[in-house]
């Protein structure tokens, strides 16, 4: 629709019956709804097992990476024996090679009250449908858009069973008020942080909570967990060898996330295979989302692998001997920590309260990421590892990051919280 809609306001421009459609055409295009707010309608429900919530966009295969996956790995851990667990799909429906990993659950419908003790259900299509709240479910909330309906369901729950407001968990994993321009979405993921009834925050990072503090947002309850490298990567970091690595830059290249300043890096790797005098002995792979193989000049080529399995990921961590990694935003993200960890030489850049170089000495943190800068510093680290291919190994760093080995050592105390004869 934008292609020709934009080839229509070029038109308009010279010709005035152009121009009266374009606006005509524009009118039928604007948008009057706020697709991730479609109300959660609740019904009534019976059965009083005490349930616990977890909304979530989607489990399919394609997105149950970073940011679900630990908010599906916190939730398993959080729920106590003997409860049932739903997990809601609020944005995609999973098909039958998505639930495979869900070991135990049921795959059921939002029209049925079910009994199933572990449930999966899809409610991305419910315009004008319902879905079953008992007095007793508790919910976890992730993305805005989830809290968003949760407080709402909450809200309802006081209302039809008489009973004190339950509390809900909401689980921070970045300042998503920033993911848009100013706008509608921005201002209502901002709301869900000025929710006034009870709720327990908990952050991906004390830096991501620092931060969220800082802007004035209260919350009585709130706990932080540091990131933690993978246990199939902390394997292959013990296994694999570490000290042949190549003349590679590995870079977390996703297009569709902006916050990952795809386009940034790649202006970068344009100057710097022109301005780098041995540019051709390297090799770039991008990895975390396909994308066409880009040619950068010089005669060099980007190479897309897009998502990679974690076997995969491991041996092209190995392998490599610079890394770059963005995140335009207050959290940390984990692959520029997954790369230092592997021994890479690390460009990532700074954003407010956050300085990733403070935590490992491999990192790089680029206060004002531009692409001049950013490839200075990629033909300085070149350069380094040309003189000394070992010299990303045995490098220091804060233990408290990537080494925990208890994730949410705090979830007991939350399951106390949650508890409605609690009076805290």
């Amino acid at each position: 629709m934008s292609t020709w809609l934009d080839r229509l306001k070029r038109l308009a421009k010279k010709n005035k019956l152009a121009t009266k459609v374009y606006h005509q055409a524009k009118s039928n295009f604007i948008s009057t709804h706020i697709g991730e707010i479609t109300p959660f309608q609740p019904r009534r429900s019976d059965n009083e097992n005490i349930r616990y919530n977890l909304l979530v966009p989607s489990i399919n295969k394609e997105h149950v990476f970073g940011g679900i996956s630990t908010a599906i790995k916190f939730f398993e851990q959080l729920v106590p024996e003997g409860c049932d667990k739903r997990i809601i799909m609020t944005d995609a429906s999973p098909n039958e090679e998505d639930t495979v990993a869900f070991v135990g659950y049921n795959l059921v419908t939002a029209d049925q009250d079910s009994t199933e003790p572990f449930q999966l259900v899809a409610f991305n299509d419910r315009y004008q449908k319902t879905i079953p709240v008992r007095k007793t479910d508790i919910f976890i909330a992730t993305a805005w858009w989830t809290a968003y309906n949760a407080q709402r369901i909450v809200q309802w729950q006081e209302i039809e069973y008489s009973q004190q407001r339950n509390k809900l968990v909401y689980f921070i994993q970045d300042y998503e008020p920033c993911f848009y321009p100013w706008s509608s979405q921005s201002i209502l993921a901002e709301s869900t942080y000025n929710y006034e009834g009870p709720q327990i925050a908990v952050f991906n990072t004390s830096l991501l909570k620092d931060y969220v503090l800082n802007k004035g947002f209260i919350f009585k309850d709130y706990y932080t967990f540091e990131p933690q490298l993978n246990e199939v990567l902390q394997e292959k970091l013990e296994t694999l060898n570490l000290t042949e690595k190549k003349k590679r830059i590995l870079f977390y290249g996703r297009p569709s996330v902006l916050r990952n300043g795809f386009t940034l890096i790649i202006e970068a790797l344009r100057i710097w295979a022109w301005n780098y005098d041995d540019s051709s002995s390297w090799e770039i792979i991008s990895i975390g989302e396909s994308h066409p193989d880009i040619l950068i000049g010089n005669g060099l080529n980007i190479r897309s692998f897009g998502k990679m399995t974690l076997d995969g990921y491991a041996q092209a961590l190995a392998e490599s001997a610079v890394g770059v990694s963005l995140m335009i935003s207050p959290h940390p993200s984990y692959p520029p920590l997954e790369m230092a960890h592997f021994g890479l030489l690390v460009i990532t850049n700074s954003y407010e309260n956050k300085d990733l170089s403070k935590f490992h000495s491999n990192i790089s943190s680029v206060e004002t990421p531009t692409p001049d800068k950013i490839s200075a510093l990629l033909i300085k680290l070149c350069n380094e590892f040309s003189g000394n291919n070992e010299i990303g190994l045995n490098k220091t760093y804060n233990e408290s990051y990537m080494d925990k080995s208890d994730l949410f050592p705090f979830i007991p105390e939350i399951i106390k919280k949650l508890n409605p004869n609690n009076p805290e």
